[in-house]
C-alpha cells in the first residue's frame, strides 16, 4: 500500500545546514553521508511505536551498512535502517512503509543541500557520493548493484541471463536481436512495452569540454575548463518526457 500523502517536501532548517558544514568531511563516504542525513531533526518526529525496536532490529540484521552501538529505539536509527530498507527492497509493515515514504519525501532536499555545503568547499568525492545516495533513494538500490535493477520487471533472474548474454547496461538491451532479447526477457507484451518505454527514455549524456587559453597552462596553475552536458532526446523535450520511471519512489520525479 503507497502512502503518497505523506511525501511533503520540505526545505532543511538552518540547524540542519549548520550540522551538515560541521559532520561533512573532504573525506565523507557513502555511509557516513547516510548517517549524517538520518541524524537530523527533520527526521525527529518519525514515530517509534510500542515493540517497534525489536523489528527494526531484525531488518537490520539483513542490511549490509552497519552501525556502532544502534539504539534501535531512536529515529536517527530507525531513519537509517528504513532507509537501508529500501536500497535493499525489504518488505515492510504498512506502518513501517508509511515511515519510510515519509523519509523518502524529505530525503532529497537534504542531499541538495548536502551538495551546497560540499560544493561551497570545493570537494569532488563527497559531493559525487551525495548525488550516487540521491540515485540510490530515487532507484531503491545500493550503489554497487547492476544498473538493470532499474529497469521495470528486471527481478534477479532476469538479470542473471543479461548477464549470461553479456548485457551490462541498459542501452545494451536494445542491441540485442529480438530472439535473443524474447529469450533473455522472457516477458509479455505489456510488459515488454512497458521496459521499451523506460530504455528509450534512459538519459544518454555526452560530455565534451575545452581548456581556456591552452597555451598558458602551465604545472600546478589555474585552468578554467568550459564542460558541456548534451542529452540526448531525439527532439523531445524534457517536459514531453515526463517524470522518471521510478516504481519504488513515493513522489512524483522529474528529469533534470
Amino acid at each position: 500500500m503507497q502512502h503518497h500523502s505523506a511525501c511533503r517536501t520540505i526545505d532543511p532548517n538552518y540547524a540542519t545546514v549548520d550540522m551538515f558544514s560541521v559532520s561533512l568531511k573532504a573525506t565523507t563516504k557513502i555511509k557516513g553521508l547516510l548517517e549524517i542525513v538520518a541524524s537530523v531533526t527533520e527526521f525527529d518526529n518519525i514515530p517509534i511505536r510500542h515493540h517497534e525496536d525489536g523489528v527494526l532490529k531484525r531488518i537490520y540484521e539483513r542490511l549490509p551498512s552497519k552501525l556502532a552501538q544502534p539504539k534501535f529505539n531512536t529515529p536517527r536509527i530507525k531513519t537509517n535502517i528504513l532507509l537501508q530498507a529500501h536500497f535493499s527492497r525489504v518488505q515492510l509493515t504498512p506502518d513501517l512503509q508509511s515511515d519510510q515514504s515519509l523519509i523518502l519525501g524529505r530525503v532529497i532536499p537534504l542531499l541538495q543541500a548536502c551538495v551546497d555545503v560540499i560544493s561551497s568547499n570545493g570537494w569532488l568525492s563527497p559531493a559525487l557520493a551525495a548525488m550516487e545516495l540521491a540515485q540510490m533513494c530515487v532507484q531503491a538500490m545500493w550503489d554497487r548493484d547492476s544498473p538493470l535493477k532499474q529497469v521495470p520487471y528486471f527481478t534477479s533472474d532476469v538479470i542473471k541471463r543479461c548477464e549470461k548474454a553479456e548485457v551490462e547496461s541498459v542501452f545494451d538491451i536494445m542491441e540485442l536481436e529480438d530472439d535473443v532479447r524474447n529469450d533473455v526477457l522472457r516477458m509479455g507484451k505489456r510488459e515488454l512495452r512497458e521496459v521499451a518505454n523506460f530504455v528509450n527514455r534512459y538519459p544518454n549524456v555526452e560530455v565534451g569540454f575545452d581548456v581556456a587559453d591552452v597555451d598558458s597552462v602551465t604545472a600546478g596553475g589555474v585552468v578554467n575548463i568550459k564542460v558541456q552536458l548534451e542529452r540526448e532526446h531525439d527532439d523531445v523535450t524534457l517536459q514531453e518526457l515526463g517524470p522518471v520511471v521510478v516504481p519504488y519512489f513515493p513522489s512524483k520525479k522529474d528529469v533534470g
